[in-house]
């Protein structure tokens, strides 16, 4: 195993919060005085320059749809640079889909390679649509999958490598796996699991839904074969612009999803396979670079640094709740925005109520055994935010 599993890590409550003036990034969003955003990880909410630039792009092409269609489509150029320079793709190695989900059954439904008989590794801390996508895709195939179990809160990258590489065994063709997970917020090791995967001749699949604007990410020297990321959450670009990226070597593996234009019998290319799938509204795609922009003018080691301050923050206090229990390790190289929690059953408390009462926007309530929290913050959030939370769960909590 490489000595990237084995780096330095840092305790969030260590670190020094920003000098950023983050009230001012704050307001160029359109979040309503009052609400406490705290689901970023569902959905990000889109900057008002973005809002405006996407309003203004569509009214452009409605003016002459004919005409600007072929103006934006020549526009998509410009933006798949500046995203592909923000993540790390060359623009020929990656297209605009709507979302991972999308994305993800391109890979799953489209890989050439999988027979009768072959085995899928994955985790039990997968987003459900693209479970759904890959067991669809193995029922009709015939192909078995394994689920290992990921412990949460993983102690180190070494625990959640092993779970990984554990399972492998000569049957096994293709793993996919979160960056960063939607239940818990877990880090993943991809890049030492993909370089094992890789040495054992095995595709990897990499879901990206919450990387891009969350963490630094360069996506080329992960060493996956295919990385499907979304733009809609930490990048808070408009809902319906995610992409799906593959390796110059596995471009040739996949099958279409949707057959258009781009096809061409006996000269397929990836992307006339899968760049343009009909008529669409390219307008959403033209939004990101200002979204683009707006981090870059940040800093995108400040704004991963502005959600481990935040997690931080809210950790140190909700654990001071009776009874409420962290699924999400406190350190820097596992965890950065998305922090997940357990709290015990409480009678007759109305959760959801409380939160619209208190125009919070967070995931937190009952399952069977347990009071579920998700707390995912980012740039357009404060303090104040977490702490309204906190006095919720107090008064749940008789604290």
């Amino acid at each position: 195993m490489t000595n990237r599993i084995a780096q330095s890590r840092t305790i969030w409550l260590n670190a020094p919060m920003s000098s950023i003036r983050w009230q001012e990034i704050a307001q160029r969003f359109s979040i309503p005085e009052g609400v406490a955003y705290l689901n970023n990880g569902s959905f990000g909410p889109v900057p008002t320059e973005a809002i405006e630039t996407t309003v203004e792009l569509f009214r452009t092409l409605e003016s002459n749809p004919q005409e600007y269609l072929g103006v934006y489509r020549g526009r998509t150029a410009v933006v798949k640079d500046a995203l592909g320079g923000f993540v790390g793709m060359k623009p020929d190695d990656f297209v605009f889909v709507t979302n991972v989900t999308v994305g993800m059954n391109m890979v799953a439904a489209g890989l050439r390679t999988l027979s009768s008989g072959d085995q899928i590794v994955t985790t039990d801390q997968e987003y459900g649509a693209v479970e759904n996508a890959w067991r669809f895709a193995s029922r009709r195939r015939g192909v078995e999958i394994v689920r290992v179990e990921l412990p949460a809160p993983a102690d180190t990258p070494r625990q959640l490598y092993d779970a990984v590489v554990d399972a492998f065994t000569a049957r096994t063709k293709v793993v996919y796996m979160s960056h960063i997970t939607s239940q818990t917020g877990v880090i993943l090791p991809v890049k030492a699991i993909c370089e094992e995967a890789r040495r054992r001749g095995i595709l990897t699949a990499i879901d990206g839904a919450h990387a891009p604007g969350m963490i630094p990410l360069d996506i080329e020297s992960l060493g996956c074969d295919f990385y499907v990321g979304n733009c809609h959450k930490w990048l808070c670009a408009p809902k319906g612009v995610g992409f799906m990226w593959a390796s110059a070597e596995a471009q040739a593996l996949l099958d279409p999803l949707i057959v258009g234009w781009g096809w061409v019998e006996d000269d397929e290319t990836f992307l006339g396979n899968f760049e343009n799938p009909g008529t669409h509204n390219p307008t959403l795609y033209l939004a990101v670079e200002k979204c683009i922009e707006l981090q870059n003018t940040i800093g995108r080691e400040a704004v991963a640094a502005r959600g481990r301050e935040l997690a931080a923050y809210a950790r140190e206090r909700i654990l001071a709740i009776p009874g409420a229990k962290p699924r999400t390790p406190p350190t820097a190289d596992l965890s950065n925005s998305i922090q997940a929690y357990t709290l015990p059953l409480v009678a007759d408390f109305d959760f959801q109520a409380a939160l619209r009462e208190r125009r919070i926007v967070a995931i937190l309530g009952p399952d069977k055994e347990h009071v579920r929290l998700r707390v995912s913050t980012h740039i357009h959030n404060s303090t104040e935010h977490l702490d309204r939370l906190v006095d919720l769960l107090r008064e749940a909590y008789g604290r």
